[in-house]
């Protein structure tokens, strides 16, 4: 069972890089990533098969895991991003360092797989733990706080989904006479307007601090900002799709009656935060900010995606969540690598540095071209399917979000010129080494495959949307 193989081998992996030595913990943590891909190519070509196990028979809890179309390859961009995130980390991080992304990794894994919401909750829980850590232990001068903002917005996030997992299991108990917390079970409750309004708003703000999306987003800039390259690839490539599939995995099939009713403010809110990200993204002269807020602009496109209600709106926002984490993912690795060699980040501080490091500069701009949406790369096929839910359900988002699009191109290639082109600095930087070449190539690689394969991914995807829209038809539908 290869999904099990998927959970278990970054926990035992973090549990041996602890009791390691500092010098041996970083190649302890490279075979367990390794293991982690071998143990996902089983899972993708030959056997999907999950798990289904009692856990608190009185509840009714059951430690249900599954590798469907919508979680399949989100476990695919998590075992990806996490191993080009350790390879990439320093080598004298030390074993306190490993242990946590790997004990992040098994949360993510988790999470991303579960259809039981008392094992979704807790695996969202055990998540908070590692990123607070990494950011207090290794980022800059305010590490503590970014950390304690991270901390304190996902536990009031949390809190509010506690509430709502609760009252839905006890509504189901009261209706069925069973206490329940499978998704599927639950996806046929019938809630009165009230209640359900409620909690949908009590589900929607966990997701929302988590992606983060605007005004939710306060945590955002100061982790991206303090935490080292790795930490924030892999926050920003896979931690923050967990609020976007929260709403596809559990709020498109339990809460469409609240989805139609508020689906007006909905989308002027992601409207907003799609704007927003753009134009902070454009004032900033820091050239990780500048793709922070990109990112946070991007994630505003995925909730548009969601919040247009219609099937091809969600498939290209599940198709673009993959995209976009192996896309921003490896380029906050590349900045990562600039600002080791530099010792800056300033836009005003660097330019020709394409002169002395021509191949760092290619995987530069190739992943800058992934992020702004160039045709034939993948960012360009997820946001064609969003905006073409857009269209069927209101043009005017539409149109906002096309505008949008024209302005990433003008962030992110503003980044790139300032950094790589341009008159020779006095001295130049070291280009990147066969070591790093190894592991860049396959993220590129996959980043290509995906571009101009996209059905790889959305063929997959179907079935298991299909199955929440059905639940979701019966309740005022999907377009």
């Amino acid at each position: 069972m290869f999904l099990v193989w998927l959970l278990a081998v970054p926990l035992a992996g973090a549990i041996v890089t602890l009791i390691a030595p500092n010098a041996a913990a970083k190649g302890i943590a490279a075979i367990t990533s390794i293991l982690g891909l071998i143990g996902y190519a089983g899972l993708l070509f030959i056997d999907r098969a999950g798990v289904n196990w009692s856990w608190i028979p009185a509840w009714g809890v059951r430690f249900h895991l599954v590798g469907d179309g919508l979680s399949l390859f989100l476990l695919g961009l998590a075992a990806v991003m996490f191993a080009a995130a350790i390879f990439a980390s320093d080598q004298g991080a030390g074993r306190s360092y490993y242990f946590w992304m790997l004990l992040l990794e098994f949360s993510v894994v988790g999470l991303f797989s579960a259809v039981d919401l008392f094992v979704f909750y807790v695996f969202w829980e055990v998540l908070l733990i590692p990123v607070f850590f990494l950011l207090t232990g290794w980022s800059g001068e305010k590490g503590k706080k970014a950390a304690m903002k991270w901390l304190v917005m996902n536990l009031v996030g949390s809190f509010f989904m506690l509430v709502g997992i609760v009252a839905l299991a006890v509504i189901h108990h009261q209706d069925g006479g069973a206490f329940t917390f499978e998704i599927n079970k639950l996806s046929g409750m019938v809630l009165g307007p009230a209640v359900g309004s409620w909690l949908f708003f009590a589900f929607l703000v966990a997701f929302a601090i988590k992606a983060p999306l605007w005004p939710l987003h306060g945590w955002m800039p100061d982790a991206y900002g303090e935490s080292p390259a790795p930490v924030t690839a892999v926050i920003s490539g896979v931690l923050s799709k967990a609020g976007i599939y929260g709403m596809l995995r559990v709020m498109i099939p339990i809460f469409m009656p609240q989805f139609r009713e508020y689906q007006m403010p909905l989308l002027i809110v992601a409207a907003i935060g799609l704007i927003y990200g753009a134009a902070s993204a454009l004032r900033q002269r820091d050239m990780k900010m500048v793709t922070a807020y990109g990112s946070l602009s991007h994630m505003s496109m995925m909730a548009l995606g969601v919040f247009s209600l219609t099937a091809v709106g969600l498939l290209g926002t599940t198709f673009y969540m993959v995209a976009h984490g192996l896309m921003i993912g490896a380029l906050f690795l590349v900045l990562g690598m600039l600002e080791n060699r530099t010792g800056r980040r300033s836009l005003d501080d660097m330019a020709g540095l394409n002169h002395s490091a021509p191949r760092l500069a290619a995987y530069f701009l190739f992943f800058v071209l992934g992020a702004l949406g160039l045709p034939g790369l993948p960012g360009f096929a997820g946001e064609y399917m969003i905006i073409q839910g857009l269209v069927t359900s209101h043009v005017v988002f539409a149109v906002i979000a096309g505008f949008v699009l024209v302005v990433a191109a003008w962030y992110m290639l503003r980044v790139f010129q300032a950094v790589m082109q341009g008159p020779a600095p006095t001295t130049g930087i070291k280009d990147l080494v066969a070591g790093q070449v190894a592991w860049l190539v396959p993220l590129a690689g996959l980043v290509i495959l995906i571009g101009v394969w996209p059905a790889g991914i959305t063929s997959h995807a179907v079935p298991s949307l299909y199955q929440a829209m059905h639940f979701a038809a019966a309740k005022g539908g999907v377009r």
